[in-house]
């Protein structure tokens, strides 16, 4: 059950950060300088790390890729409105963009959803 309620977040998380990565890029007007392609980069690849790692989760092949998206995702939003003061004219929105990827890594650790994977994966190699 918690596969199942963590993939619906990892895509959600997915799309609200590359709403903000749009946001960033319209906001920059293409102009790149002294790192700062990074901010719309990294989050884009992590959004594609989400949504990889949420198909991987659907089809019971692995939960360490969503987690460390997902892990990732926290640590990047944190780090964005900790260092670089992002966010404080967001309206609550950028909590959002925290609490989703945040649900979805503790969701993806429980215990049940690594046996479920494991189990997946032992009937796989039993099958085959």
């Amino acid at each position: 059950m918690a596969a199942l309620v963590a993939v619906p977040l990892a895509v959600l998380s997915a799309l609200a950060v590359a709403f903000f990565s749009l946001i960033a890029l319209a906001f920059s007007n293409g102009e790149f300088g002294e790192g700062s392609w990074l901010i719309p980069t990294v989050p884009a690849l992590l959004s594609l790390g989400l949504l990889g790692g949420a198909l991987l989760l659907l089809l019971g092949r692995s939960w360490l890729v969503l987690f460390l998206s997902a892990a990732a995702l926290v640590v990047v939003v944190v780090w964005a409105v900790l260092a670089a003061g992002l966010g404080e004219d967001s309206g609550g929105l950028l909590v959002l963009v925290w609490a989703l990827p945040t649900a979805t890594a503790l969701l993806v650790v429980l215990p049940g959803v690594r046996r479920w994977i494991a189990e997946r994966k032992l009937a796989r190699l039993t099958r085959g």
